[in-house]
């Protein structure tokens, strides 16, 4: 790898919730733009309520970010028929993405007014099918809105993707190495079988989880390895992890 190649991950902006903390949101676009990032992506929950002006004031600050992300649909953009919304707006809702450095693949992990998350069969071949055919080369990476694993601080689990087992034994075998997801607030990273799970807070939202404040990850790879820093808004970066990418056979 010839340079740092560096992700900004975004999630959970919930655009029309009470207490929206747009400041916190224009100052994240902001610094993304300043960091000039290779790669940015969005993993759900752009609005609250999955309501046309929610997605449309959604789409003017997005806009904002200088490189257009990569997004995927949340549980509360899939109220109210919001897919219908998602699409006029934001496009297809499952994301495919290659360049020099990474291959992407995306997916609507969400089922209309139902917070838990669910793949099925259908796009669990098509995620198959697709990432098995890969370039070896390639840090493949998959992404969605829900969480695979529970993660801490996020109190009782009841909205982890429902068939979370299936698709992590499925990842394991196609050989991903990074997954980007959202959903409850918590920056958090785990390893498992060689794939870093990197979930990212909230950029947007008033609910985050204890003594957080709004936040966004920034994920830097570089000759196979992978740092991955909290940012909260308007703060100093923490490093989460460092780790060494896992082997693409």
């Amino acid at each position: 790898m010839k340079k740092e190649y560096t992700i900004a991950h975004i999630s959970d902006i919930h655009v029309g919730e009470y207490g929206f903390r747009k400041d916190k949101l224009l100052k994240c676009i902001q610094e993304v733009n300043q960091l000039s990032p290779d790669l940015t992506v969005i993993t759900g929950d752009l609005t609250f309520g999955g309501l046309p002006n929610e997605f449309e004031d959604a789409k003017k600050l997005v806009d904002k970010l200088e490189l257009k992300p990569l997004v995927v649909m949340g549980n509360h953009d899939a109220k109210n028929v919001g897919h219908q919304f998602f699409e006029e707006y934001f496009g297809e809702r499952m994301v495919r993405h290659e360049d020099d450095t990474v291959f992407l693949v995306g997916v609507d992990s969400t089922q209309p007014d139902v917070d838990e998350g669910h793949i099925g069969r259908e796009f669990q071949t098509y995620i198959h099918e697709t990432l098995s055919n890969a370039p070896k080369n390639k840090i493949k990476t998959f992404m969605l809105h829900h969480h695979l694993v529970p993660v801490p601080m996020a109190g009782r689990e009841r909205d982890i993707l429902v068939d979370a087992g299936d698709i992590l034994k499925m990842l394991i075998e196609d050989g991903v190495d990074v997954v980007l997801c959202g959903h409850r607030h918590v920056p958090w990273v785990w390893r498992i079988e060689n794939i870093d799970i990197i979930h990212s807070g909230t950029a947007g939202s008033p609910r985050t989880r204890g003594l957080r404040d709004q936040s966004y990850i920034i994920a830097r790879i570089s000759d196979d390895k992978l740092s991955v820093s909290l940012k909260p808004i308007g703060k100093p970066e923490e490093e989460l992890r460092a780790t060494t990418l896992g082997k693409r056979q």
